[in-house]
């Protein structure tokens, strides 16, 4: 290339003849550009246009140009960059037809996150595609290193390497990596390799022929990570699941669940999402189980104290939960829970289709937890909602399947609400008066199997009156009426000649309401807390309901308890002002509080405590004469606390305490700890006094998990039945997390299920995690 042609095209003498001082520095600035283009000292740049009308920018020590092959040869600190693309190397060969481009020397190119490092770089740059030689890949999405002596990318987001070694780790010794032949790996989905081997370090541990991973967390269809684990009970255990990515709105996973002793579990997840407010999971499982607790020694007897067998060999569990946008704005929520034995969810709890993942899904997709594991009695329900700015409407279909009933064929007298309609009004005010209303009102259908059925009709209005007494107390009476109206459709005992005409119950109800506040102001003045505000609420309610004629009542209405109580509680409500984080909220201003100037800081206020104690008061039991039973007139005193200073310490308490029995009845605590370094612990403590038809409960918890040193974790859980004076589960363990791999290893004692288990699980980070237990 040369310079002439640019000097030839200069008007040589209109600049000298007409501008003299211009020539002159127009001149010396021509001289100074010839030598900046033809000395090596000085970088050289350059435009060429690509496709999609986005040029490379080309720069080296020196440039040069082969019109018969249209190539620029770049040498010398090369670099050619294009949008997100760029090309680092000693020297270029570079086609401006083709965009084909060959680098040589320390080459280093990136595309985006990713990028790769070699010797020898062949690539067309438009179709990116080429070839690597002596390099790295890395894959950003999935932080893989690869290395191999060729690496061809031979698609846009596919490679292949014909021997290959690949990891997570950073670091030329990596913790572990996976060497063979031929890999092929693509983004967005998965890689193989054949004739695979895992080392830890420099010593090989595991050799298979042929090994696909994921190679992107996006949705694609293959297998994911197995589950293997040993049991004395189970057996060896292989549970591998394969995913069905069906299209954008929809995917699968099933699921062969291998069990030496049991037997093959199949199992099936379906997912959809219609729109933002409709999507729905269906999930089952199937086992033809080998094995059966009939009572005899050698059956199971993890799960005897419910007192009864479980003879069944084709084990099952369906369940699923959906929302669904419907015309004219209503809602709807559909669950189905049903289980084929008493035992079922109690043994398969954990695992990819165990009790606990499957609860912990729908919990998080939809807001709505499964019935506890040890629930014999399972909701089925279909809702239909509707909601207005004051009113709301809920038609319920509400099946309690019993699963020990139905398991034993016997006469089923769960109550069924088929349907259960419910319009509620919210407070509101009457048309511009000083007078509030609500509204609850219902309509019962109750079917069952064996049992007396019948509909009932539920009505309970109520007005409120709220007034100001004084500068310092709050005052609202209100008044309701309840009419229930109902009729027996068919009597349990069909000769018994009652009659099913339509019966009515009415009945009305008080209330009054007492309270104020008063507060105060600290200054604290600390590193975050400016400001405490300490506001306390005495509040008295008195209630009061009749007693009302309701004798003949069949057993799907409700009775209404006669009521003459005096309830009164203290309430105190610690908050925090500070400067840490900065809103900008008036409305959330501590009261009492006046900002200065328009220079003022915001702040943010938070409640880090409060503490409440309740006691009632029954006039009726006052009044009542003894026969021989002392009066309780007063009931226990109630008290609850909630502290959470910051995101280190959480209390959350309460109890019941006797003043005829001076002990308590009841108290329940949990402490949560943590700290900066990741250390953090908790204890849970609940106590249940012993009476007549409860056997009582004393039980601590305790979870301790301390980061010794990075990058080595330890742990330990203790449950303790101190009625008894028993462990009930052991937890201990250790784990270690480095930057590409984890190693977890625990021990459980079990003294409910019988079990010891032995664990061990290996996370390599881009691949997944590998346990087995025992």
């Amino acid at each position: 290339m040369t310079i002439a042609p640019f000097l030839h095209a200069i008007p040589w003498g209109f600049v000298l003849y007409e501008r003299p001082m211009f020539f002159r520095a127009y001149f010396w600035s021509i001289l100074f550009a010839v030598a900046l283009w033809s000395s090596s000292a000085f970088a050289q740049v350059l435009s060429v246009r690509g496709g999609a009308d986005l040029p490379y920018h080309i720069k080296a020590d020196s440039l040069s140009y082969d019109d018969a092959t249209k190539t620029y040869m770049a040498r010398g600190q090369v670099t050619i960059t294009r949008a997100d693309q760029s090309l680092w190397a000693d020297a270029v060969d570079f086609n401006a037809e083709t965009t084909e481009a060959e680098a040589w020397g320390n080459v280093h190119f990136t595309s985006g996150e990713d990028w790769l490092t070699g010797t020898r770089l062949e690539i067309s740059l438009d179709a990116g595609i080429g070839t690597l030689y002596e390099g790295t890949l890395f894959i950003k999405e999935s932080h893989f290193y690869i290395r191999g002596g060729t690496i061809e990318k031979i698609g846009e987001d596919s490679y292949h390497v014909a021997d290959a070694s690949f990891t997570s780790c950073e670091g030329d010794s990596p913790a572990w990596e996976i060497t063979g032949k031929d890999l092929r790996v693509t983004l967005e989905g998965y890689g193989t390799i054949k004739h695979a081997a895992f080392w830890a370090k420099s010593v090989p541990l595991l050799y298979v022929p042929y090994l696909v991973f994921p190679a992107k967390l996006k949705r694609q269809t293959g297998l994911l990570v197995p589950q293997a684990s040993y049991s004395d009970r189970d057996g060896f255990q292989y549970n591998q699941p394969f995913f069905w990515a069906i299209n954008e709105s929809s995917d699968a996973t099933l699921y062969e669940h291998y069990l030496a002793h049991r037997g093959l579990k199949h199992g099936v997840e379906y997912r959809y999402v219609l729109g933002a407010e409709s999507k729905g999971a269906i999930m089952y499982d199937f086992l033809h189980d080998r094995q059966i607790d009939d009572g005899t020694p050698d059956s199971y007897e993890g799960f005897r104290g419910d007192n009864e067998l479980r003879l069944n060999k084709k084990r099952w569990w369906f369940r699923m939960k959906s929302n669904q946008d419907l015309p004219a704005a209503f809602k709807a929520k559909l669950d189905v829970d049903l289980v084929s034995d008493q035992d079922y969810l109690r043994e398969f709890d954990s695992g990819y289709a165990g009790y606990e993942a499957s609860d912990s899904y729908f919990l998080e997709e939809f807001g709505r937890e499964l019935d506890d594991e040890t629930d014999t009695i399972r909701l089925n329900q279909l809702n239909l909602n509707k909601g207005w700015d004051e009113y709301s409407l809920n038609i319920d279909f509400r099946w309690y399947d019993d699963v020990i009933i139905r398991k034993n064929n016997l006469p089923d007298d769960t109550l069924q609400y088929l349907p259960s309609v419910n319009f509620a009004g919210s407070k509101q005010e009457i048309s511009h008066t000083p007078f509030y209303f609500d509204l609850d009102s219902s309509y019962n259908h109750f079917w069952r199997d064996a049992g007396t059925r019948g509909y009932s009709v539920d009505l309970h209005p109520r007005v409120y009156y709220p007034v100001r007494l004084g500068r310092y107390f709050d005052f609202e009476p209100s008044a309701g009426v309840r009419e229930t109206l109902w009729q027996v459709e068919e009597y349990e005992d069909e000769t018994s000649g009652e009659e099913d005409h339509l019966e009515s119950r009415k009945i009305y109800d008080l209330k009054a309401d007492l309270s104020t506040e008063i507060s105060r102001i600290f200054n604290w003045k600390g590193t975050t807390v400016d400001k405490i505000k300490h506001a306390i609420k005495p509040q008295v309610v008195y209630e009061y309901i009749p007693a009302p004629e309701q004798d003949d009542l069949p057993d799907f209405v409700g009775t209404i308890a006669e009521k003459n109580l005096v309830t009164y509680s203290v309430t105190n409500n610690f908050t925090a002002k500070t400067s840490k984080r900065p809103t900008p909220d008036p409305e959330t201003q501590l009261e009492g509080e006046q900002e200065q100037g328009s220079l003022s800081p915001k702040y943010s206020y938070y409640d880090f405590c409060r503490i409440k104690l309740t006691q009632s008061y029954d006039i009726l039991e006052a009044r009542r004469e003894e026969n021989g039973i002392e009066k309780r007139p007063f009931s226990p005193v109630k008290g609850e606390v909630e502290f959470k200073l910051s995101s280190y310490v959480d209390l959350q308490a309460d109890a019941e305490w006797s003043p005829y029995d001076d002990e308590f009845k009841s108290y329940n605590a949990i402490l949560a700890l943590r700290d900066e370094r990741g250390d953090h612990g908790s204890v849970d403590y609940r106590y249940t006094q012993e009476d007549s038809g409860n056997p009582g409960t004393r039980n601590i918890l305790t979870k301790v998990l301390l980061k010794l040193f990075d990058p080595v974790s330890v742990y330990w859980e203790h449950e303790r039945n101190l009625v008894e004076n028993q462990d009930v589960k052991t937890v201990c363990g250790f784990m270690y997390e480095s930057q590409c791999w984890s190693l977890n290893c625990s021990y459980t004692l079990d003294r409910i299920m019988h079990e010891r288990k032995y664990f061990v699980e290996v996370g390599l980070y881009g691949l997944g995690e590998f346990g087995l237990g025992k």
